[in-house]
């Protein structure tokens, strides 16, 4: 059952990264759909969602982790779709992003399995199937960067934190 308001904590990619899925969804929205994915954040892998009471424990967390984790490369290698409801690109799971999805296993949100994506585009089936076609003819599988860990209040949307992973 979907909360509403809850903390999202998220791995936050390069800016090489975030350049080239932006490039994709803005191919997607020259389709003329808005669509209701969450336009004012980075692009990122979402590791947990938490009652907005765990504020303060969760920014001490993230600024522990950061400190202590460095950066790291992941592959994002598909196009992958929820009941043609969200679009998005999915990364080969590695042991990197599983080890630090789970220093933040919680899902207070929606209480849905974790899953790694990248949300390009969420709106109608329609919309999202024709987007996925449009996504498909122009994505080739790419290696990007996880550098940061962020947190976020959703809805509305605020940002909370924004901390940088130690380079290697």
């Amino acid at each position: 059952m979907k909360q509403d308001k809850f903390l999202t904590v998220f791995a936050v990619f390069d800016d090489t990264t975030q350049r080239k899925l932006k490039a994709f969804q803005d191919s997607v929205l020259s389709l003329g759909y808005s669509g209701t994915q969450t336009m004012d954040i980075p692009f990122h892998i979402s590791l947990g969602s938490f009652k907005v009471e765990c504020e303060q424990e969760l920014k001490s967390k993230i600024k522990q982790i950061c400190s202590q984790k460095y950066e790291f490369e992941i592959k994002l290698n598909k196009v992958n779709h929820f009941g043609n409801k969200v679009l998005f690109i999915e990364p080969e799971y590695n042991i990197k992003l599983v080890e630090l999805h789970s220093l933040f296993d919680g899902n207070f949100a929606d209480g849905y399995p974790w899953h790694a994506h990248t949300t390009i585009f969420c709106g109608e089936e329609e919309q999202v199937i024709e987007a996925k076609e449009c996504l498909n003819s122009i994505f080739k599988p790419l290696t990007a960067k996880i550098t940061g860990i962020y947190m976020g209040e959703f809805f509305p949307t605020r940002m909370i934190i924004a901390e940088k992973l130690g380079h290697c």
